[in-house]
C-alpha cells in the first residue's frame, strides 16, 4: 500500500477496531461471538489491518507508573537548512518520546518525558540547549491532564 493510499474500513473492520481499542487483549473467540462470525475471519481481517498499517497491537506503558512524572511540550525554532540535523539529533535524545513537524513560528514540536523538573531542567540546559541551529524554544509543562485516550474508531 502507498503512503497515500488507504482502504476505507468495512463495517466488520471497523467493529473489531473498536473492540480491540478498547481491550486489545480479547480473545479472537469472544470478538466473533460478539460479532457473529468465525474466529478465522477475525483472525484475517486483524492481519489484514495489521499488514496495511491500520491497526497495530502493542503495549503501551502508563509513564507515571514508571516514574516519568514531568510531561513537557516544547516548540523548536530552526535554522531552516539545518532541519534534518536538528531532528537527527533530537531522535537520539532518550527523553524525547515524539518529534512533530508543524505550521507557525515553531516548526518543531516535541514531547518529553522526564521524572522531575531537575531532570527536566538538566535536558533543557545540558542537552537541548546544546544543539547547534536550534535558534529558540518554548517549553510548555503539562499541569495535569484532563483527558487522554487512543480511541480513534467510534
Amino acid at each position: 500500500m502507498e503512503f497515500n493510499e488507504y482502504r476505507q474500513l468495512d463495517e466488520l473492520d471497523r467493529q473489531i477496531a473498536v473492540l480491540l481499542q478498547e481491550k486489545a487483549r480479547m480473545p479472537f473467540t469472544r470478538i466473533a461471538d460478539e460479532l457473529g462470525v468465525t474466529e478465522r475471519t477475525i483472525r484475517s481481517r486483524v492481519a489484514q489491518m495489521q499488514e496495511d498499517g491500520i491497526l497495530s497491537l502493542v503495549g503501551v506503558v502508563n509513564p507515571i507508573k514508571v516514574g516519568l512524572n514531568v510531561q513537557t511540550y516544547i516548540q523548536v525554532a530552526v535554522i531552516p537548512q539545518r532541519m534534518e540535523e536538528v531532528v537527527s539529533a533530537l531522535k537520539a535524545l532518550d527523553e524525547v518520546r515524539w518529534i512533530v513537524f508543524t505550521t507557525g513560528k515553531y516548526p518543531l514540536m516535541l514531547e518529553v518525558l522526564t521524572r522531575d523538573y531537575d531532570d527536566l531542567s538538566e535536558f533543557l540546559m545540558n542537552r537541548l540547549n546544546r544543539i547547534e541551529s536550534i535558534t529558540s524554544t518554548q517549553v510548555i509543562t503539562v499541569l495535569k491532564k484532563l483527558k487522554s485516550r487512543f480511541n480513534f474508531i467510534r
